[in-house]
């Protein structure tokens, strides 16, 4: 991931707008640019599905990966495995939260969600969903990495999903390609059919027609990109930009939420195996032997917080503003419950943190402390009908006081901080909700069947579609929604 990430040819490397409550800073937010999309650049770690592992009893107890076989599938195209090789520090944490009341829990990265606001989003996904004997998710583990243990390589979706499939006579993958906009023509029933597509490939603009249907898969920044661009989003928005508004849909772009991070990195026993032992040439040679992986642990802690209406936080038309309350009464019953509100990711290395110069010569280890379930909502808006600018990314991060609450309190269960969080904190790149089904009513953009609201024939199937976001990382819920779509269009077909 450290080659690509923020290399121009595979990252898309987006910037927010200023943050007001982050000290005006921009953050930078990586989104990956090629086949397999993000997945092909992220940190490897995988919140679901497991595979057998060969440790003994006792090691598997003291790393907490001993998961309950009855919520866990044994096989499919993604391949998990569990590092070869554990450092001490991971037991040793480990040991340190269950004396601070966070035990080990192998289960405690489970997806699930409940909610009125949330069922169109749980019809659509009913058979992905882990059953509540699973939804465990406060402890601590060890997180399994989508590396397949046979090839040491990453196993992300354009080698699981595509490679197997790319001779199909049926199938044409156009790379260099940048798309432009959809065009529509407007039915007898008034809803509008994607007949076609613009796009550029070698400075050469096309236009490829649709004879069945046209699907948005451009993630959480750029799905809402392409539908305004094309004439879907709020009217006055549109107008302002001399796009012709042909479906007002005020919830697109709205309803921007990410995980967001804090780093806290101490010095090790130099004698420890970390990241920074890679510079010995012996060393890189024998972890690539055992395979090169992440050594990545969570922890989730809750935080006592007022969760205030969010008007005072939120600049949204009134319909996304409707759905925006429903998410709050939500999340009122996860506060003082057990329900994780803060997590702590412990990586074996030094993470990069602004300001700080590491001596080349110690060993580090960094934990990273992130709130899961942002109260503040962004907004992600075109600023040109040209879809090669850059949209105008406002996640508003920290607009409401809660946020920065619950990640000083994460911070502060590793560390006495004060100003740190804001000078510090970085994105932990699991943008959703700019596209969310919901009722339309609520500030949804699509339906159930993952149609965008007044077209016959576009679909969205990215994680801009999750309208609330979840206690654990979005790469596996990626999966679920593209394989669910897939069924879908089928059925349709």
């Amino acid at each position: 991931m450290a080659l690509n990430t923020r290399n121009p040819r595979y990252d898309w490397e987006f910037y927010t707008e200023p943050q007001v409550h982050v000290q005006n800073r921009k953050i930078q937010s990586s989104r990956g640019k090629g086949l397999g999309g993000s997945s092909m650049q992220n940190f490897l770690a995988f919140g679901e599905n497991l595979c057998p592992i060969n440790l003994s009893a006792d090691v598997a107890k003291d790393f907490a990966v001993v998961p309950d076989p009855s919520s866990h599938g044994m096989n499919g195209p993604i391949v998990v495995s569990f590092p070869p090789y554990v450092s001490p520090i991971h037991k040793d944490t480990l040991d340190s939260l269950d004396g601070l009341g966070l035990l080990r829990n192998s289960e405690s990265i489970c997806i699930y969600f409940f909610g009125y606001i949330l069922y169109y989003f749980l019809t659509f996904l009913q058979p992905f969903l882990v059953q509540q004997s699973a939804g465990r998710n406060v402890g601590s583990l060890l997180v399994p990495t989508a590396v397949d243990p046979k090839t040491a390589t990453r196993s992300y979706s354009a080698s699981a999903y595509l490679a197997p499939n790319v001779e199909r006579n049926n199938l044409l993958v156009l790379t260099e390609a940048f798309v432009l906009k959809v065009r529509f023509e407007k039915q007898e029933n008034n809803l509008h059919r994607a007949e076609a597509v613009d796009l550029v490939v070698d400075d050469e603009q096309l236009s490829v027609e649709a004879n069945k249907e046209i699907i948005l898969c451009a993630g959480t920044f750029q799905a809402p990109q392409l539908l305004e661009v094309s004439g879907i989003g709020n009217r006055d928005l549109l107008s302002n930009l001399s796009i012709e508004c042909l479906i007002d849909l005020p919830g697109v772009g709205e309803n921007l939420q990410d995980h967001m991070l804090s780093p806290i990195v101490v010095q090790i026993d130099q004698n420890m195996l970390t990241v920074e032992s890679l510079r010995d040439p012996e060393q890189l040679k024998l972890q690539q032997e055992l395979y090169d992986t992440a050594n990545v642990k969570r922890w989730a802690a809750s935080a006592t917080i007022e969760a205030s209406s969010p008007e005072a936080f939120v600049k949204t038309p009134p319909s996304a503003l409707n759905g925006i309350k429903k998410q709050y009464e939500i999340m009122r019953t996860w506060i003082d419950s057990i329900h994780p509100l803060g997590q702590l990711l412990n990586l074996n290395g030094l993470f990069p943190v602004l300001g700080f110069i590491p001596d080349p010569s110690k060993r580090y280890m960094t934990m990273l402390a992130a709130y899961i379930h942002p109260l503040s909502r962004g907004t992600v808006h075109i600023t040109s009908k040209d879809a090669q600018v850059p949209p105008a990314i406002q996640p508003n991060y920290l607009a409401n006081p809660a946020d920065l609450d619950i990640l000083c309190k994460t911070v502060k269960f590793a560390y006495k901080v004060t100003r740190y969080v804001q000078e510090t904190m970085l994105t932990v790149h699991h943008p959703v909700g700019a596209a969310s089904m919901m009722p339309r009513e609520d500030g949804g953009v699509i339906d159930p069947s993952l149609l965008v609201y007044g077209t016959s024939n576009l679909r969205v199937v990215d994680c801009s579609i999750i309208p609330l976001e979840i206690s654990c990382n979005i790469q596996t819920l990626a999966y679920a929604i593209g394989e669910k779509a897939a069924d879908i269009i089928k059925q349709t077909a």
